[in-house]
């Protein structure tokens, strides 16, 4: 940094990135560029805490640039929306400059791969952990918006993939567990946790069909319901033995444990939906990939606050932590 400047900084962050089309971009006092006319613009924000949020002891700041962006286009996803623009802030000591221009590298591929453009953001010192900030905006097509609110009584609850293993890859890096990790099913679950995927292109598919209920498994599949849950007025049931499980995660960490881990670790990213019974057909038809989507639950009633059942082989059960939560 001290040969840089915080100006020659900035330049070289925003040398790893594309260009910005079609509008400003880094360089100014603001970005600036022209709303696409029929769009509703959809806007989210997510913030990593070094320690809290990702350690640098097992991640690479090459896959922390890409997760600090899969995390908000994975927000977008859950919405229906498509990305767009980026601005991301960083909280430093001078000395990490180098650190965090490789961040911004992991941050231009998966920005690249998904159509989406960084253009602009604040870097500022600071004696703590390092802090980055990503601001995302998007758009949706009006009237297609998928939401928590949109469950209702007679629904299906199903899921665009397994979870469980990105949970998985953190438990084999935060145990210490080199025997494990050096074994040819962690890669995968190693894999989950660094570089997840957001499921834009399933979001893109369910909000076209008309549906109107989505969220994105990042705190676990059971908390997840529960906002659901919560903000649609409803009952939900799921099935926990339904639930899609990585099969590397079984392999590795016996279906017990494995299940316990897609109910509460999260950070996969799948999105659970709901959908009428009558229209499920369609859906399996839209969601691109091949895979079929995996019913896991459905919506049994209306029930003012919310509320979720477990149950496993028709029994009810209980989970010690339902899943993520910042305080």
């Amino acid at each position: 940094m001290s040969h840089l400047g915080e100006f020659g900084f900035i330049d070289a962050l925003s040398a790893r990135l594309e260009a910005q089309a079609g509008g400003i971009g880094i360089g100014d006092d603001a970005a600036a560029w022209q709303p696409t006319p029929g769009c509703v613009t959809v806007a989210t924000t997510d913030m990593l805490v070094e320690g809290i949020h990702f350690n640098l002891d097992w991640t690479t700041p090459l896959d922390l640039g890409w997760k600090a962006l899969a995390v908000n286009l994975s927000d977008l996803a859950a919405m229906g929306a498509r990305p767009g623009r980026a601005l991301v802030s960083v909280a430093m000591l001078p000395e990490q400059a180098d650190l965090i221009l490789r961040v911004y590298e992991g941050m231009s591929e998966l920005a690249h791969l998904t159509g989406t453009r960084v253009v602009g953001g604040d870097t500022v010192r600071t004696p703590g952990p390092i802090v980055i900030n990503v601001a995302l905006v998007g758009e949706a097509d009006p009237g297609r918006l998928l939401r928590r609110d949109g469950a209702r009584p007679g629904d299906l609850l199903a899921l665009t993939g397994p979870v469980g293993a990105s949970a998985a890859g953190l438990d084999l890096l935060s145990r210490g567990d080199l025997a494990a990790q050096a074994r040819p099913e962690a890669a995968s679950l190693l894999s989950a946790h660094h570089r997840p995927w957001p499921q834009l292109a399933a979001g893109s598919a369910l909000a076209g069909l008309g549906l109107h209920c989505a969220i994105d498994v990042s705190d676990g599949v059971a908390s997840e319901a529960a906002h659901i849950a919560r903000a649609s007025g409803v009952a939900i049931e799921i099935e926990t033995e339904r639930i899609p499980l990585s099969p590397d995660a079984v392999a590795l960490l016996g279906v017990e444990k494995a299940r316990h881990l897609a109910l509460s670790g999260g950070e996969d990213y799948q999105l659970l939906f709901a959908v009428p019974e009558a229209r499920l057909a369609e859906v399996v038809a839209a969601l691109p990939g091949g895979a079929p989507p995996a019913v896991v639950g459905r919506v049994t009633g209306e029930a003012p606050g919310g509320t979720v059942t477990l149950t496993e082989s028709g029994r009810r059960v209980q989970l010690a932590r339902s899943g993520y939560t910042a305080f």
